[in-house]
């Protein structure tokens, strides 16, 4: 599927987690939930997500007041000692020193933490637990896909965003 959010490896394979674990139905209309017209909220706090999505008024289901949907992402910690680890890892390697110092994700980075039994990226459904407040029974619903896209396109743009925040 083409992807406007992301241009580089690693926001790809963001995205290519949210794919694995969704309908495409949902998935395609929570493109559309990730631009600034829906958009109305958006925080990254250590490893919580939250947002609030703009909905739809739908007479046909009794929706006549347009709804503010309420999501919550919490990421999958990666243990403080085990971080420690990986960033001796890190250090060990100028390749990957100098990638990082210009704001680039090396090809190989996820090897090191691999190496200590965790994912720098998402990459079963486990990985993210998330919750919203529109009435869809499917989780991710599109409003969550919404704020994946969200996330997704700000990884793109800053890679450290992945080892400092999330």
């Amino acid at each position: 599927m083409a992807n406007q959010f992301t241009r580089t490896w690693w926001g790809e394979k963001f995205i290519d987690s949210l794919e694995q674990n969704m309908d495409e139905g949902r998935l395609k209309r929570g493109r559309s939930y990730a631009g600034p017209n829906r958009l109305l909220k958006f925080d990254i706090k250590d490893q919580d997500i939250t947002s609030t999505i703009r909905g739809n008024t739908n007479p046909y289901f009794g929706v006549y007041k347009e709804p503010k949907y309420k999501i919550k992402i919490k990421l999958k910690p990666i243990p403080d000692a085990t971080w420690k680890k990986i960033l001796k890892s890190l250090s060990t390697n100028a390749g990957w020193l100098s990638r990082l110092i210009l704001d680039e994700m090396p090809d190989n980075i996820e090897t090191v933490f691999k190496h200590h039994k965790q994912n720098l990226l998402p990459t079963t459904s486990s990985d993210l637990i998330s919750k919203c407040s529109c009435p869809d029974y499917s989780n991710p619903c599109k409003h969550i896909a919404g704020t994946y896209f969200k996330v997704a396109s700000l990884i793109d743009r800053d890679p450290f965003l992945l080892m400092t925040q999330l």
